[in-house]
């Protein structure tokens, strides 16, 4: 490493080096070649015996406190830039440095002012070292469950990292995008709204974009705040104060701000749409999460046997390292003992048992201790029962315990939907069709029964019964069935909005046209709902179609499909059998076999006619075939699989052997002989989906949804 005494001093005094720092180049230049060769401590050395000299010069400044950082000792490095920062306030790597620092060592939320001084100062400077910032933010707030902030700040990475990280940022936003765990209204851009504004209060509006292009929205709100004093009941003023906030992190005042802003408007669409992020805020503060215990115990396996002997805890699969290893066994935790429904013609929920929770055991060879844990999460409701049903295996809780072990098996609940889905649990024996039946009842029972009478605090305590009388409580309401389907949505379920609008007595939703293709990718999520879609171009229905399918609202999606293999000529030609595919798993997730069986049957029409080959179009036979087994009563098995094996099987002596095994789990006979010619001895139906379908793991239930062979 060398400088040109002719180059820019690094210190970004704006002076060459000759005539800057050349007095302490050689030995910066020493320390930082150490560093870079893995030597930091050594290279800590000597930039510290240059510090003692030369506290406020900013090349040896900025330079320790480099390397304390690279070293995790962010308290050194924010020590080391105090009479740097003293002397040049605005130094910009010495901000950003700063704000390294006090990130790590506080958080965001202590941290902000600092961050955004960063931001304000050095974006112009070392765009690449703010844009990896923002990214980093971005992730700590995904985990503090900030999610419209989370993906702001990605959006804002985007813009400044270096061109071999844009790419990892932009695959990021996509997946938050994606990401069904975040309620999709939350999902997607969100746009600041116009304001009618005199000259001297644009001015004021322009200022707090600017701000919020620098990633400063919190002091972008604080600057916008003050046009309330002459606008207090502006809507869309409201509106934008309420985004800012929630870029910045602070839902709480976001949602006080987008209330204001449903409140304050007659456009029903928008305050809906206002109501609805307001409402998801205040939900996510709401949460509630399981009660964990912590349990030591001397011998595992005498644990587990006396585990086993308990109906109401189900051992589960989930084995790692298999039967004899050392590795983690999980008991699924039922509220009562569980019942055989199978030979039940339409089972009655109440009598269904449903999880509560769930233990895992890990022995000490697993945990690297010197004795073997359990952990238990179960909902609060249960402690107290579930504590003394393993009281003689497990004895009482550990009071200080500090693990992660349960991070990926807990979670919280929204406080007003809390139990409102069940999973119910199922034996084995099972068949596929009563699961089915159970799925649906259990949403209609949602539907029906459940949600319009439970008090939901966003309709100020009522129930959306009582709500739809109460005519200032409209757009709550309205609002509130969108927090209901984004509710639906994560477990994949469809509900048909329009439909219990209408229950309600709420106006239709009115369309939200897009001139052009800008203005389609850049509408928000419900602004999207709302589109015509016939009324669009085709390659305008191409554009929604891609954001559609990344959204993944089940509702819309299965309308723009629909509304896509009408034209068919959207998209190429190769694109077309995904496209089937997910408007069949559409129908399937809404419980509603005859129509998945019906869309294959079209499925088929299309292949035919589009030339599709043998292997093609032996994939919608293999639909069918999942769909049909569901109800083995069905009249139209038998003739199925004769012309299945006619036209395919008799040709594909593994596959017949496959098919056979699989139909002998189901209870069918195949309508072919299969002795002197292929043993069926061995097969099973997994076989089917390891060597036929290996895009498409079969999973076993999760208590409310419809199981078939090669779902998700």
């Amino acid at each position: 490493m060398s400088l040109d005494p002719y180059s820019l001093c690094p210190c970004e005094s704006g002076k060459k080096l000759k005539f800057c720092c050349s007095d302490i180049a050689s030995d910066m230049v020493k320390a930082l070649q150490l560093h870079e060769g893995g030597q930091s401590k050594a290279a800590l050395k000597i930039l510290q015996k240059i510090y003692t000299s030369n506290p406020a010069r900013a090349w040896v400044a900025t330079s320790l406190a480099g390397v304390h950082l690279f070293l995790e000792d962010a308290a050194s490095a924010r020590e080391t830039l105090q009479p740097l920062l003293q002397e040049s306030p605005d130094h910009p790597l010495a901000r950003i440095l700063e704000a390294t620092a006090a990130l790590d060592l506080d958080g965001y939320e202590k941290a902000r002012s600092v961050i955004h001084r960063a931001f304000t100062k050095g974006v112009k400077y070392h765009p690449e070292m703010i844009g990896s910032m923002a990214a980093g933010i971005a992730s700590t707030l995904y985990e503090e469950e900030k999610l419209v902030s989370a993906r702001q700040h990605l959006a804002f990475a985007m813009r400044f990292v270096r061109d071999e990280d844009r790419q990892q940022v932009f695959m990021r936003l996509l997946d938050f995008d994606g990401d069904q765990g975040v309620p999709y209204p939350l999902r997607g851009v969100h746009n600041l709204r116009p304001l009618n504004l005199e000259a001297e209060e644009e001015k004021i509006f322009r200022k707090s974009v600017g701000l919020s292009a620098l990633g400063c929205w919190h002091e972008a709100a604080a600057v916008v705040s003050q046009l309330t004093k002459a606008h207090p009941e502006n809507p869309e003023l409201w509106y934008d104060i309420g985004l800012y906030q929630a870029w910045d992190g602070d839902q709480d005042q976001a949602a006080v701000s987008l209330h204001k802003a449903a409140s304050f408007s007659d456009d029903f669409e928008f305050a809906t749409s206002s109501e609805t992020l307001a409402q998801l805020f205040d939900l996510e503060a709401s949460q509630t999460s399981e009660v964990v215990r912590h349990y030591a115990v001397d011998s595992l396996s005498k644990v587990l046997t006396l585990f086993d002997e308990i109906p109401r805890l189900h051992r589960d699969d989930r084995l790692v390292g298999g039967e004899d290893s050392h590795g983690q066994i999980s008991y699924t935790l039922l509220d009562r003992d569980p019942v055989s429904i199978s030979d039940q013609e339409t089972p009655d929920l109440k009598q269904l048992p449903v999880v509560i929770g769930v233990l895992v055991c890990a022995d000490k060879a697993e945990t690297q201790n010197s004795s073997a844990y359990c952990h238990m999460v179960v909902e609060n409701e249960f402690v107290d029962e579930m504590q003394k049903l393993v009281q003689q295996a497990l004895g009482s809780p550990l009071e200080n315990y500090s693990a992660h072990t349960l991070e990926d098996i807990t979670f919280s609940q929204w406080a007003d939907y809390r139990s409102l889905y069940r999973q119910y649990y199922f034996d084995n024996e099972t068949p596929a069709r009563l699961r089915a039946e159970i799925g649906k009842k259990n949403w209609e029972n949602i539907l029906n029964e459940q949600w319009p009478n439970r008090p939901i605090a966003g309709l100020e305590g009522k129930t959306p019964q009582e709500a739809r009388s109460i005519p200032e409580l409209s757009y709550k309401l309205a609002a509130a069935i969108n927090v209901l389907d984004s509710f639906a949505d994560r477990y994949n379920y469809q509900i048909d909005v329009p439909a219990l609008r209408e229950k309600f007595g709420l106006p239709p939703q009115e369309s939200f046209s897009v001139a052009d293709e800008q203005e389609l990718s850049a509408c928000d999520v419900l602004e999207m709902l709302r589109i015509p879609i016939e009324s669009l171009t085709d390659d305008q229905a191409a554009i929604l179609l891609n954001r559609t399918q990344l959204i993944q609202h089940a509702g819309f999606t299965e309308k723009v499909l629909a509304e896509v293999l009408r034209r068919e000529d959207v998209v190429e030609l190769e694109r077309m059998p995904q496209i089937w595919h997910a408007y069949i798993d559409l129908a399937r997730d809404k419980y509603d076999r005859e129509e998945a069986l019906n869309r294959i049957e079209q499925a088929k029409v299309w292949a035919e006619k589009s030339g599709q080959k043998f292997e093609e179009s032996l994939q919608w036979e293999m639909r069918q075939l999942q769909f049909l087994v569901i109800d083995p009563q069905d009249d139209t098995i038998i003739p199925f699989l004769e012309q299945m094996h006619h036209k395919y099987l008799r040709k594909l002596p593994e596959l017949e052997e496959a098919i056979t095994a699989y139909l002998n789990e189901h209870d069918i006979a195949p309508p072919w002989d299969t002795r002197g010619k292929i043993l069926v001895a061995g097969a099973s139906a997994s076989s089917i989906s390891q060597e036929m379908w290996p895009e498409e793991t079969p999973q076993g239930s999760s208590g409310g949804k419809l199981w078939v062979p090669g779902q998700e």
